[in-house]
């Protein structure tokens, strides 16, 4: 680390727009920070270019304070810019659009790292290929920000189609992605309808919701999921309140509603040990499914497993894990609020 004083640093505008910039508060707060104590961590540059300290250049440039640099070595441009939004990730504490914004920086990088490998011979399948240039990507991308797979898609569709005044409320946190998200798609939409699955009414889009843990339109109405949700509700009362034989389903955790099958959950005495119990119904419910996911594999002949349908079937499925890690993460969330 070199001594302070005012050097004399190269600022590349592709580096210095790679990292979205501080609101204005977030920049009196800094710059109030740097006049009155200094500026107290060093710069980090690459061969004199800044690649960690664009605002503290600034305002040290404009109060002439001086700072300390600190080299760091690359081995490419593209390695430099992943560790600036690496670095950027961890160090502040961004929402969920800020940190899908910033993540989604790393998608050109990605896509160039696996066409290297491509031809220097490390990847060889084709559909794996395929996939890993769009929905994989993604797929890192997600982890890369900490968010569900189903929200980058969210994020990268506000970040191409929201106006800008949509985009600045979603930084500051005043409008969840969700919310703006569903706005979006239902004023792209709105001349068009749907049919619902249950009811099999046709209806303007205006009338399907879409899902948090989704990115596309619900295949009901909203009437219907009101109805559903409510009889699931008044199944469950009855099953709690009553001594009286409930007619029971085939699957554990069902009962029979006016002929249908709707899930009524046992509550469990709140104690550690009732985890195995816990654990049963997830088992016999992951059995289920990827007995399912094997019967639709046996579907997939070679003429339907094109490279561009593989992907959207690894796709879907990356999706589902995403989105029971992300029905997980918001339990957890609950649970500690209680």
């Amino acid at each position: 680390m070199s001594d302070k004083k005012l050097h004399t640093l190269t600022i590349d505008p592709e580096f210095r727009d790679l990292i979205p910039p501080l609101n204005d508060d977030e920049l009196t707060m800094l710059e109030e920070s740097i006049v009155a104590n200094g500026c107290e961590s060093p710069l980090i540059v690459w061969n004199g270019v800044i690649v960690d300290g664009h605002n503290r250049h600034a305002i040290c440039q404009k109060h002439n304070i001086p700072f300390a640099v600190t080299e760091k070595e690359f081995s490419s441009r593209e390695d430099a810019m992943l560790w600036m939004l690496r670095n950027q990730l961890g160090r502040r504490n961004l929402n969920s659009y800020q940190r899908g914004e910033l993540a989604l920086k790393f998608e050109p990088l990605i896509a160039s790292a696996s066409k290297k490998r491509m031809l220097a011979g490390k990847a060889i399948d084709p559909p794996q290929n395929s996939a890993e240039g769009s929905g994989e990507t993604r797929h890192q991308i997600a982890k890369i920000a900490g968010v569900s797979h189903d929200t980058i898609k969210k994020v990268k569709k506000l970040s191409e189609s929201a106006d800008e005044k949509t985009k600045g409320k979603l930084r500051r946190g005043e409008v969840t992605v969700h919310k703006a998200y569903t706005e979006l798609m239902q004023k792209e939409h709105e001349n068009e309808t749907r049919v619902c699955d249950r009811c099999k009414q046709e209806k303007p889009v205006a009338a399907f919701s879409i899902p948090s843990n989704r990115h596309g339109f619900s295949s009901l109405c909203k009437d219907c999921e009101k109805e559903i949700s409510a009889a699931a509700k008044a199944a469950a009362e009855v099953a709690s309140a009553t001594t009286a034989k409930v007619e029971t389903h085939p699957v554990n955790g069902m009962a029979m509603l006016n002929g249908a099958p709707i899930h009524v959950a046992t509550p469990l005495p709140d104690e550690p040990d009732m985890l195995p119990h816990v654990m049963s119904t997830l088992e016999t419910a992951a059995h289920s499914f990827l007995a399912t996911v094997e019967t639709s594999l046996r579907l997939m002949t070679r003429g339907i497993a094109t490279p561009e349908n593989l992907r959207i079937y690894e796709e879907a499925l990356l999706s589902i894990a995403d989105q029971a890690h992300e029905l997980f993460k918001n339990h957890v969330k609950e649970i500690e609020k209680r």
